[in-house]
Parts: structure tokens; C-alpha cells; sequence
């Protein structure tokens, strides 16, 4: 009989995956009794090998120790588990990488629009906040809001091009997918292409 802990290979891999069996504390005395029992055998008749060997194990299990694994087992052993297939057992779910939308602006193709020239910025804000909603409402992206470069305002400010990059960087964040300047076609800093959240 071969002894239960001299596969330093499989003794390892029950240590890496934390298993320690229980009756490694008496291996050693287990392991002198089998040499003993083993050198005995070989000079002892078949008749007294079979009776040893029955006493030994019915000491074993008067004692509630486990047989002693042969090199056969320990081989199936070490197979089997290198043969496992571990596809189907459950993995975390890495976090989804939130990957930001980032449309070709060049190549857009607003399917509605609304020209704010002329209104005081209260109302365009309104016209705004209503073009907005109607969109997201009727599923409408891209849209087009023209609010001009300020030139012709008071001291040079763009004031309808601030209502609108405040909006949107405000109230209007939630419904607003991506936005940015129009394309040089389209009105270029003049004026804002925006994709809605549909």
C-alpha cells in the first residue's frame, strides 16, 4: 500500500485550495504502521498477509480513519479535476464601462430646427425649453436651435447663445444626449446641434 501523503503534488493542491484533510495530523503514525505493515507482508506468508492487511483496516475503521488512497485514485483524482469544466459556473459581472456618445458632428442631419434671432431671452428660453420637449416628445434627433453669435447684441455679448449653452448645460442635461456646435453649414458657433435622449 502506498502512502496517503506521498504525492507532494496533490498534497499541495488540497493545500493552494484550502483544504487540509482532517486526518493529516496522525499521517505520520498512519505512515509508520503501513511500512510496518508492508515490510511484514513481504516476509509472511499469503495466509498471514490476508489476515494482517484485515486487521489493519478494520483498525482503521475502529479508529474512523479513511482507507488509504492508492496511486490509481490519487491519478483519477488529479485527472478529474484538471478535466473540469468550469465554463458554466457564475462570474461577476464586471462594470460596463460607460462609454460616452460622441456622434459625427460634420455629418449631421438635424430633422427639425428653431431660429431664436430676434427674440429677448426670456422668450427664447420658453422657445427653447417648449422645442425641446416637443422633440423628445414626437422622438425627434437631431435638432438644430439657431440662437446667432452676438454680434449685433448690446456691448457684443451673445446673450441668446448663453440662454441656450446654460439650458443646456442645466435644466435641459436630462433630456439631452450630446450637443455641440453646428457645423460650419449649418451655422457654426452660431448655432447648436443637439441628439436628444429618446
Amino acid at each position: 500500500m502506498s502512502d496517503k501523503y506521498d504525492d507532494e503534488r496533490l498534497f499541495k493542491f488540497f493545500v493552494e485550495h484550502g483544504y487540509l484533510p482532517p486526518d493529516y495530523k496522525n499521517s505520520k503514525e498512519l505512515n509508520k504502521e503501513s511500512r510496518t505493515l508492508n515490510n511484514k507482508k513481504e516476509n509472511t506468508s499469503n495466509h498471514s498477509i490476508k489476515i494482517r492487511d484485515k486487521e489493519y483496516k478494520e483498525n482503521l475503521q475502529d479508529n474512523n480513519k479513511e482507507y488509504i488512497i492508492t496511486e490509481e485514485e490519487k491519478l483519477l483524482f488529479i485527472n478529474a479535476v484538471k478535466n473540469l469544466d468550469c465554463s458554466n459556473h457564475s462570474k461577476k459581472e464586471l462594470p460596463k464601462k460607460n462609454i460616452k456618445f460622441k456622434p459625427n458632428i460634420k455629418n449631421a442631419n438635424p430633422k427639425e430646427k428653431i431660429d431664436l434671432h430676434g427674440l429677448t431671452a426670456d422668450r427664447a428660453l420658453i422657445e427653447v425649453k417648449h422645442f425641446i420637449g416637443e422633440c423628445k416628445k414626437n422622438k425627434i434627433s437631431p435638432i438644430l436651435i439657431i440662437h446667432g453669435k452676438g454680434f449685433g447684441s448690446e456691448n457684443k455679448i451673445p446673450v441668446l447663445k448663453n440662454i441656450v449653452e446654460y439650458y443646456i448645460a442645466t435644466e435641459g442635461k436630462p433630456y439631452i444626449k450630446y450637443a455641440s456646435d453646428a457645423p460650419r453649414e449649418l451655422g457654426g458657433s452660431g448655432a447648436k446641434i443637439i441628439y436628444l435622449n429618446l
